[in-house]
């Protein structure tokens, strides 16, 4: 349940190019199973692939160790399909909940939490905290924390996850401690305000959050494998793993907004049909919406707790990540070509993060060709540039090249592609300087699939890398 992997369009900035020296030739028009055992790696367990290409779906299924016989394919609508908990793409259906009730009337985007609490427990909130708009909450701009009471991640994430019943939960909402006086903050990832979201939706319409999500979602479209409780469902499960060992469900009350369904590949294909048909499908005009911008998001967008790639009215990906004690998740929409992938994976650790880089290289390219450079220039840009408080990229010259990384992470070589401009091919990254007053290196910027990330020059000496 790492907060970086489950929020970010990659696991990190600028991984290890060593890694990259042969990159993996998968698009989106690759076969499943090929996408399937890039995606499994050599961790244990089952990873299943699911691909929507002009209307029909097709399904990989990768298996670690692989078993004495040949495994059957997987067909769309076999009660074979291998049941997954589909983390943090779980927050994909709560989105979804809003954009319908923003388009019933029921509730509106800068409806605020004392608002829709009044009567109930808004008396109990803080002002700042009841000042925070469900378009705070679906675009984790209202500087909720992670988690409630101080928790950002490890065993104490996952025990906070299993033990919050409502009542918890709501005391929890009582006492928590914004990250700022007050918001809009920058967005940062919070299951505590996606789960805020869900709840408080449930509470505005008198019902449960799982209700919701069966009667306005999973039923009328006939996603009968999408559930929070398994019941006679859960032999199906594909057992967890994390690495080589075995790890038990997690099971979720008040968090379930943010991360507690179970779901199949067919099933997560259903939904992405339905949302790829736009105004004129099963979701109406909710399917639109859902996708549509609402803030800014690690250097591109967020819509209804949807990430959003690419540059407005050129090509456009939309995507969810998630990741439990045992599985791991990808989901995605390409709607210029009609595309979706699911990635469902019974291993926390499974390398998914190949796959995301290679899809992203391939929709968002970057120049290849290398252009001569003066060496004496590449003084120019060695420094360090803050991207937030948090990150920063440092750049220094090693045996006549340019190397860049990011904070906490070693060095990768750059590659002179024009004026100003790097890239690292292997991962798909390109890096450009801005020049100021003086014609002097004041920025940089970072490109990389379909996002940007600006960073602004902080300090000129970066310790070089050593050979």
């Amino acid at each position: 349940m790492a907060r970086r992997w489950t929020a970010a369009w990659l696991a990190a900035l600028l991984p290890a190019a060593a890694a990259w020296a042969q990159p993996l030739p998968i698009t989106l028009a690759s076969d499943p199973a090929a996408i399937a055992k890039t995606a499994l790696g050599a961790e244990r367990g089952t990873l299943v692939v699911g691909v929507l290409r002009g209307g029909n779906a097709a399904y990989g299924v990768a298996h670690n160790p692989e078993p004495a016989a040949a495994p059957r394919a997987i067909e769309p609508n076999s009660a074979e399909q291998p049941m997954f908990e589909i983390g943090s793409v779980t927050k994909v259906f709560t989105g979804l909940l809003l954009a319908q009730s923003v388009e019933r009337g029921e509730v509106k985007l800068d409806d605020t939490v004392g608002q829709l609490l009044a009567g109930k427990l808004a008396a109990r909130l803080s002002p700042a905290v009841a000042s925070v708009t469900l378009r705070q909450l679906v675009t984790h701009t209202g500087c909720m924390p992670v988690m409630a009471d101080g928790v950002a991640g490890g065993p104490a994430l996952a025990a906070q996850f299993r033990a919050f019943d409502k009542a918890a939960f709501w005391d929890a909402l009582s006492r928590i401690r914004l990250t700022a006086p007050a918001p809009p903050c920058e967005a940062a990832y919070s299951n505590f305000g996606m789960a805020l979201l869900g709840q408080v939706l449930a509470e505005r319409l008198g019902t449960t959050w799982g209700e919701l999500v069966r009667a306005r979602i999973t039923e009328p479209l006939g996603m009968n494998d999408t559930v929070i409780q398994l019941g006679d469902k859960a032999s199906r499960m594909a057992p967890a793993f994390a690495g080589d060992r075995r790890q038990q469900l997690l099971d979720m009350a008040a968090y379930a907004p943010a991360s507690a369904l179970r779901s199949t590949a067919a099933d997560m294909l259903t939904l992405s049909r339905a949302i790829l048909a736009g105004a004129s499908g099963p979701l109406g005009p909710a399917a639109v919406r859902m996708l549509t911008p609402l803030a800014r998001y690690e250097g591109a967008e967020i819509g209804y707790a949807v990430m959003v790639r690419g540059p407005e009215g050129g090509r456009r990906t939309y995507y969810h990540a998630g990741v439990t004690e045992g599985y791991r998740t990808l989901w995605l929409l390409a709607p210029d070509t009609a595309e979706a992938l699911i990635v469902l994976g019974s291993n926390a650790r499974a390398p998914l993060q190949s796959v995301m880089l290679a899809i992203g290289k391939s929709r968002y390219p970057v120049p290849t060709a290398q252009v001569p450079i003066d060496p004496q220039r590449l003084a120019d840009y060695e420094g360090e540039f803050r991207i937030n408080r948090a990150k920063t990229l440092g750049f220094a010259v090693r045996s006549g090249r340019l190397q860049v990384r990011e904070t906490g992470r070693g060095y990768n070589a750059l590659t002179p592609i024009g004026s100003d401009r790097f890239a690292v091919t292997a991962i798909g990254a390109e890096v450009t300087f801005r020049r100021g007053e003086g014609n002097a290196v004041v920025g940089v910027t970072l490109a990389q699939g379909g996002s940007r990330l600006d960073a602004q020059r902080v300090g000129e000496a970066v310790a070089a890398p050593q050979d």
